[in-house]
């Protein structure tokens, strides 16, 4: 029997019921990994693509040199929080004016809750970066596998850019990124990505659909949990998998530029 004067024993029940409204035996969506198989961000200090290889516990430059078939757009909250000592992260939404977020540290719990304009001030005092999440196709190992690119700060503004000048061509070529155009604002020198269009071949197509289909499979598990459900756990680009408090390496670079107070007013997405 269920005894409910035991206030840490209903806490654990509570828990365990808000993991587990979403699923049932033959639904078990809680226990769908998520696949993508790399999470890329922009280094605008060294003007590079990299990612963090959690088993050599390091950050792995890719160069400047970049092609991506992109498959969705989502965003999120990225960043770092002093007072917690412990990242930021939050849920992913599609639509920034309507979509609620859910900001939290890793260590330091909630920190803010509701829509992106209601709670920017708050974020960005607590140390978190409005951040574009792309899900692409990209070649792995001499195979395209899905993966994350992720922009912030002048290397985002670069992107909405070329991503409203060439709208009608995003989903239906490739994007190659080559080299970086090399800015200042002050003293903060930064570097943003060239993007151009690329074309693409029936095979290289095809296979991004079948990724796409991998990828909205897992999305509408995810939407389909509550918002508290959907940052439950550490995100799946977390540094260490068995150690969510680790900081997160790209946190160590500052945005590429002061933050502009226009720059969610044309968000592609």
């Amino acid at each position: 029997m269920f005894d409910d004067s035991n206030d840490g024993g209903i806490q654990f029940y509570q828990q365990v019921q808000q993991q587990e409204q979403e699923m049932s035996r033959s639904n078990p969506t809680d226990n769908m990994p998520h696949p993508c198989a790399r999470w890329i961000e922009w280094d605008g200090s060294n003007g590079e693509f990299r990612y963090y290889d959690k088993s050599k516990k390091e950050n792995v430059s890719l160069g400047n040199a970049m092609t991506f078939i992109l498959l969705d757009q989502l965003a999120t909250i990225k960043g770092w929080h002093d007072a917690s000592e412990s990242g930021i992260f939050s849920n992913e939404i599609r639509d920034i004016t309507q979509d609620a977020l859910v900001v939290k540290s890793f260590k330091g719990g909630t920190l803010a809750e509701g829509n992106y304009k209601a709670i920017r001030d708050r974020i960005i005092a607590h140390g978190g970066h409005f951040t574009a999440n792309l899900y692409v196709a990209i070649k792995i190992d001499d195979a395209l596998a899905l993966g994350s690119i992720q922009f912030k700060g002048a290397a985002l503004s670069a992107w909405m850019e070329f991503s409203k000048a060439h709208r009608a061509d995003l989903y239906k070529k490739a994007v190659r990124c080559k080299g970086f155009n090399e800015g200042k604002k002050g003293k903060i020198v930064f570097r943003t990505p060239i993007f151009g269009i690329a074309e693409l071949g029936e095979e290289s197509d095809a296979k991004a659909n079948e990724l796409d289909k991998t990828l909205q499979e897992f999305l509408t598990s995810y939407f389909g949990r509550t918002r508290v459900q959907q940052v439950a756990r550490p995100p799946a680009d977390a540094p260490l998998d068995d150690a969510p408090n680790t900081r997160n390496p790209f946190d160590d670079m500052p945005d590429d530029l002061p933050w502009q107070d226009d720059v969610t007013d044309s968000i592609p997405f």
